[in-house]
């Protein structure tokens, strides 16, 4: 490939605050800072990010770049990306939540995870390089006998360039209340309700100046989003619970900045970039040791192995109380995004894309 030839992205839906379309709006600021031309082409985009992609079908058939696939499920995208065979490509790995999440919530979301973890196998085969954005994710193409570079997803402090909202910043800070934080689409991996759980004993049973702020989606998941809400009813949590489906950045912002703790209890992660946010704004977290979430955390936060929601009630009531454990976990946190920048991101793909063609990802060799 030439030096100067242009990076484009291949995403099937650039939406507006998710990871994957993070990573695509970072890669594209990296590739223009390098100097080369850099377009991303998408089946579904957010009207506020409009202007920053291309619809799908007008990549040409004839290009000859450098072309990004990313990959979390089956899409149109794929049988694109199989066809360019006069482009370099590559396929950055965002992991595929196991299809068995979604049983009995959408039958259509099963259908679209059970196509992506067919494909992949081919796929990650004509590919000339392979990236992850975990280790974890890693260990799973590794599985499939494929070898990849991580690259992991950085804390982008442009994002965040723009005041707090000042509603919400009022809100908390003229409330007295402890502020539990969790920050993702409610699907069922979540384990959104094991939080819900574990609040039910420390507001009515330990401290009841706490509320909890459950924020995201739940597009495609309406019935675990009901399930939760009827959960959080059923154990008279209606005035302590906030359910929120979105919010702007200044309003995130806002959150990140004046709540007292942030939890997650995921069982299935690729990586978890709320967690980077979290610790980004001095927010502690503790959060359930699964999948990509350890290698994300690091040593930033307070990794538990088991879920006892009593227990675990009382180490929020701790990691909100305790000022000396409170620093050391806001200290631990912004270190570890310190080690998450975008600067260490940037350099790394470009090691990356420069490197000798050939000597990129492969299939490994299976052991004897």
């Amino acid at each position: 490939m030439n030096s100067n030839d242009p990076i484009h992205q291949l995403v099937h839906t650039l939406s507006y605050g998710d990871a994957i379309s993070g990573e695509v709006l970072a890669l594209q600021r990296a590739c223009r800072e390098m100097g080369r031309e850099s377009e991303v082409y998408a089946i579904n985009v957010h009207p506020k990010l409009k202007q920053q992609a291309r619809i799908y079908t007008e990549l040409s058939a004839e290009f000859s770049g450098r072309l990004i696939l990313h990959y979390s499920l089956g899409s149109p995208l794929n049988d694109l990306y199989r066809n360019l065979n006069s482009a370099h490509r590559t396929l950055i790995y965002h992991n595929i939540t196991p299809s068995r999440w979604f049983e009995g919530i959408n039958p259509r979301i099963v259908q679209d995870i059970e196509r992506g973890r067919r494909e992949l196998p081919e796929l990650c085969s004509v590919s000339d390089s392979l990236i992850s954005d975990s280790q974890f994710n890693a260990g799973e193409l590794r599985a499939l006998g494929f070898d990849s570079d991580v690259l992991e997803l950085p804390l982008d402090p442009e994002r965040w360039n723009m005041k707090s909202n000042d509603g919400i910043a009022a809100l908390l800070r003229g409330d007295s209340c402890k502020h539990i934080v969790h920050v993702g689409r409610f699907a069922p991996n979540k384990r959104i309700e094991d939080i819900i759980k574990a609040f039910y004993f420390m507001h009515h049973h330990i401290d009841r100046r706490s509320k909890l702020w459950l924020i995201g989606i739940d597009i495609d998941t309406e019935i675990y989003s009901f399930a939760l809400k009827r959960l959080v009813y059923e154990l008279s949590l209606d005035d302590s619970v906030n359910f929120i489906s979105t919010f702007s950045d200044s309003e995130l912002k806002a959150l990140y900045e004046n709540a007292t703790l942030y939890i997650c209890l995921s069982e299935h992660e690729g990586f978890c970039v709320p967690l980077v946010e979290a610790m980004h704004f001095g927010l502690p977290v503790i959060a359930y040791a699964s999948s990509a979430v350890p290698g994300t955390l690091g040593t930033g936060g307070l990794l538990i192995s088991e879920k006892h929601p009593a227990r675990l009630a009382e180490l929020m009531n701790i990691a909100c109380s305790d000022q000396q454990l409170r620093i050391r976990l806001i200290e631990a946190g912004r270190a570890r995004v310190g080690q998450l920048s975008f600067d260490k991101f940037a350099e790394k793909f470009r090691e990356i894309i420069t490197r000798p063609s050939g000597t990129g990802a492969a299939p490994l060799r299976q052991a004897r």
